[in-house]
């Protein structure tokens, strides 16, 4: 229904009133008038209850084309008897005069025959123009609606009255705001402060009781207003004392902010410190390591007509070190020299750079059955000559950690994922690694199977990881012992022009 769909803050309003309640809408035109009794109908549909619309003379077949012009399907509603659309000779003049009391016993009578048919309560509204023009018994008229919040709260029904104010004389219409708990007026549900219960609406010395009323309510407006004032001092405290905290707050940002750039500038000026270090002890390890290497090479070469089996594997060991530390410092130059290079960032085609990293390995692989999984990967953002690294290292691990497999699965492929990243996986079927240690695998030599297993200096996901955080990114593995393991990239998108 179109009302419900706008949820407005009088729909809204409406939906918090309910059986046992009472009120009346004073309106001055079509359009408020159908605005409250047609939502109330619709509410009252939607929770189960019976609707009664008490039309006035000749006025039935407008109320239906204004129910049906906000959604509501009348024909279906009245066939199931949720709706039912009557005439004042129906409900007030059924005994051809308008007898109160016997009202009172209609609504008793109509609210159990709700329930007995299944429905959650009564629900009725009625349009009261023709009590205007007159008929026998209207002089008591006012006694059945004050009478009417006592009759309702005895039984699980609720009541709206409509009244035109254009039309009632003022006297009744303030009448009307006496007998209600509860007024809609232009579009505004209100909780009465003028109501008058039944037995002093009816009741003698009314007069006396309208000036105790009179000097209540401005009693009770002045200590009102007394605690709006004092609300309203104490709000300009809690103000001032805001204001303060939040003068205090952006000192104290500010000064954090100093500290956190001077931490920033110093760890800056740290990591260069042992970049430089690493270079320098890389490189004067390499000439003392080339003269073992190279000696003992020497000495294998000279001595091998006097040496024994046993010396022979010695020698040979030290050459294997040599190597591998050789290796390893070559390895560390190459990390260290990342942290000092000038990036060039571009927009990079994913898909094109791993297909030429598997094409740059391919000799190595020669004599073994690899499948090759290449989805349609992203353009990214960064330096493609830092993320050919990257993905040489993780295509690499993938080839050597499926060694061991009859036939390597390697999958490379992206996730859909946030607005200003691309995700790019790895994936294999090799030995896997044990993720309670997934924290170390990026760490420098850090290293989840031994040497005589698999080859390797572990520094290559520390590589792969510096390269991602140079570019604004992330790296995270996961992976199961014997159960193959997924490297994942995350890359920033290109920058939208």
């Amino acid at each position: 229904m179109n009302l419900a769909a706008q949820r407005t803050p009088l729909i809204a309003a409406l939906e918090q009133l309910g059986p046992h309640d009472h009120f009346c809408s004073i309106y001055e035109n079509r359009e408020e008038h159908y605005g409250v009794a047609i939502a109330f109908m619709q509410i009252g549909l939607d929770r189960g209850e019976k609707c009664i619309y008490i039309a006035d003379d000749g006025m039935v077949g407008d109320v239906r084309q204004a129910m049906q012009s906000e959604g509501i399907d009348v024909e279906r509603a009245t066939a199931s008897k949720a709706l039912v659309l009557a005439t004042k000779e129906q409900a007030y003049l059924r005994h051809g005069s308008f007898n109160p009391d016997w009202m009172f016993t209609f609504w008793e009578e109509a609210t159990q025959s709700a329930m007995s048919e299944g429905f959650s309560a009564l629900r009725a509204t009625g349009e009261t123009e023709w009590v205007v023009r007159g008929a026998r018994g209207l002089e008591r008229w006012m006694e059945y609606e004050s009478r009417l919040t006592h009759a309702v709260s005895e039984n699980n029904c609720s009541a709206l009255c409509q009244y035109n104010r254009r039309l009632f004389p003022p006297e009744l219409i303030l009448d009307v705001i006496r007998t209600h708990p509860v007024v809609v007026y232009r579009g505004t549900v209100c909780r009465n402060l003028y109501y008058v219960p039944p037995d002093e609406f009816l009741g003698t010395n009314q007069e006396e009781r309208e000036v105790e009323r009179l000097l209540t309510n401005i009693q009770e407006r002045e200590d009102v207003e007394h605690a709006l004032r004092d609300q309203l001092s104490e709000r300009k405290k809690v103000e001032e004392a805001l204001r303060l905290s939040r003068d205090e707050l952006d000192t104290k940002v500010k000064e954090r902010t100093a500290e956190l750039r001077k931490i920033n500038d110093d760890l800056q000026s740290v990591n260069k410190e042992l970049e430089a270090f690493a270079y320098s002890v890389s490189h004067d390890l390499r000439a003392p390591l080339r003269h073992i290497a190279g000696f003992t090479e020497l000495l294998l070469k000279d001595a091998e007509p006097v040496l024994d089996d046993k010396s022979r594997r010695h020698i040979t060991k030290i050459l294997q070190s040599a190597n591998r530390m050789d290796s390893l410092v070559d390895d560390l130059l190459a990390f260290s020299r990342i942290g000092r290079v000038e990036t060039q960032k571009t927009t990079v085609n994913l898909e094109q750079l791993v297909r030429s990293v598997v094409a740059e390995i391919a000799p190595d692989t020669q004599g073994r059955r690899i499948v090759w999984r290449i989805g349609a990967l992203p353009i990214c953002y960064g330096d493609p000559s830092l993320l050919q690294v990257v993905f040489s290292n993780l295509v690499s691990n993938a080839v050597k950690f499926t060694r061991t497999r009859e036939q390597a699965n390697i999958e490379i492929d992206s996730l859909n994922h946030g607005p200003n990243e691309v995700v790019v996986f790895v994936r294999d079927n090799g030995v896997g690694f044990d993720m309670n240690y997934k924290d170390k695998l990026f760490g420098v030599f850090q290293r989840l199977h031994s040497q005589d297993a698999f080859e390797g200096t572990g520094i290559g996901l520390a590589t792969v990881q510096r390269i991602a955080h140079r570019h604004g990114g992330r790296v995270w593995a996961e992976g199961a012992i014997d159960n193959g393991a997924t490297f994942y990239v995350a890359l920033p998108k290109p920058e939208k022009r």
